[in-house]
């Protein structure tokens, strides 16, 4: 099952500068053309909102497009086993004469059920182990995720010793790490 790659256009304060400057007047060329010509019309923060909407949407169809594809892909690697069951033993009939009619329409409903059985624990497989590798895959994004805060994290640290060994003041730091809600949680 081959998927195409979705594109997901990038959110840049260069392509959106107008929509991020303080005033309309930008002091870098290409923005400021831009800004002039559309600033009236895309500085609302109703369009704001709808970008980060559009953005949102589109991040969330890559994430189910990406599980999807590591199911699908797990699901081939993996392939489902259904063991058959014994057939029951087979009853002698008693009254072999009388309804032999009726009796061909039991053994047909009785293979009718027996098929219908097979494919309901057969799909009942499958929706366990597409359950199963779901949150193996969730599980995987996750850690990679607790992995990327971590170093973000290091990197915070490590551009807060930067700046204490340059002179910048304790109190400030601390005032931008309230304010940013980073908080003495390490």
């Amino acid at each position: 099952m081959e998927r195409s790659h979705l594109y997901l256009p990038t959110l840049s304060y260069a392509a959106m500068g107008h929509l991020y400057a303080p005033y309309h007047g930008s002091s870098s060329p290409a923005l400021s053309s831009a800004s002039s010509s559309s600033a009236s019309s895309s500085s609302r923060p109703e369009q704001i909102e709808e970008l980060v909407s559009q953005q949102l949407h589109h991040l969330k169809m890559h994430y189910a497009d990406e599980e999807q594809r590591y199911v699908d892909q797990m699901l081939l690697e993996n392939p489902i086993v259904v063991e058959r069951r014994a057939p029951p033993p087979l009853k002698v009939e008693a009254e072999q004469g009388s309804g032999s009619g009726s009796g061909s329409d039991m053994k047909d409903a009785q293979r009718q059920r027996a098929e219908s059985c097979r494919k309901s624990r057969y799909n009942n497989k499958i929706k366990k182990a597409k359950l199963r590798f779901r949150h193996k895959f969730v599980s995987g994004q996750l850690k990679k995720s607790a992995l990327m805060l971590d170093t973000m994290r290091d990197v915070i640290a490590q551009a807060e010793r930067q700046l204490l060994e340059r002179g910048f003041p304790a109190d400030a730091l601390e005032r931008m790490r309230s304010t940013f809600g980073l908080g003495m949680e390490q």
